[in-house]
């Protein structure tokens, strides 16, 4: 489990990519001189530094197979060493602009001012189910994701994004997602993590939901 000082960069199944992809991650593979591995599958590489990504910094990038993370993350190790070194190295020179270059500048937030909710939760939703949006909000708020959305979690990320349009409320937020057929064990995984981020992450969006 990544906590921090570590930087895991994977890349997956690096030989399946189309050829100029693959030039790319190998490239960025030669620049990074530290410790790796092969991943479970034996089709990708695993690279530990150390350092710390940019604040806000991208983490992945499912054209390039790329993914880099440097904390609440776990990592499956397998031990299997590519190349001479099994010595995990300092790159905290180089591994921010690594970041940067191959998946992008760092995520920018607005600020959000958080607001009191000046609607009871039930007085809320039936607000919502009376808009443009009621629709595809009444489908989400019963559970009812598979088949319009790629998994579980972007159903939840879009329920919230529909919530903090309404109210800017981190707790009534929470409280109606509560309620909802989406709610899991996840939403209080970390200690309530999971549930914080993506909440705070709808709340740091909410100025385009009402494109959505």
């Amino acid at each position: 489990m990544l906590t921090s000082g570590i930087v895991f960069v994977d890349i997956d199944e690096v030989d399946e990519k189309p050829a100029e992809i693959r030039d790319k991650m190998l490239e960025l593979a030669s620049r990074l001189d530290t410790y790796c591995e092969s991943s479970v599958s034996g089709k990708g590489l695993h690279f530990l530094c150390y350092g710390s990504l940019p604040e806000n910094a991208r983490k992945k990038n499912d054209t390039l197979g790329l993914e880099m993370y440097d904390n609440r993350r776990f990592v499956c190790m397998t031990g299997n060493i590519v190349g001479d070194s099994a010595e995990i190295k300092d790159l905290s020179d180089i591994i921010g602009e690594l970041n940067k270059e191959y998946l992008g500048k760092p995520v920018e937030y607005r600020p959000v001012v958080r607001r009191q909710a000046t609607n009871t939760d039930n007085e809320l939703i039936e607000k919502i189910r009376d808009s443009r949006q009621g629709a595809k909000f009444d489908r989400l708020y019963r559970g009812d994701w598979q088949g319009s959305y790629d998994s579980q979690s972007s159903a939840d990320f879009a329920l919230a994004r529909i919530l903090a349009y309404w109210t800017q409320d981190e707790s009534q937020i929470d409280s109606i997602f509560r309620s909802s057929g989406l709610y899991r064990p996840k939403w209080d995984n970390s200690g309530g993590y999971y549930a914080k981020r993506t909440i705070n992450m709808a709340l740091s969006l909410a100025h385009n939901t009402a494109e959505m």
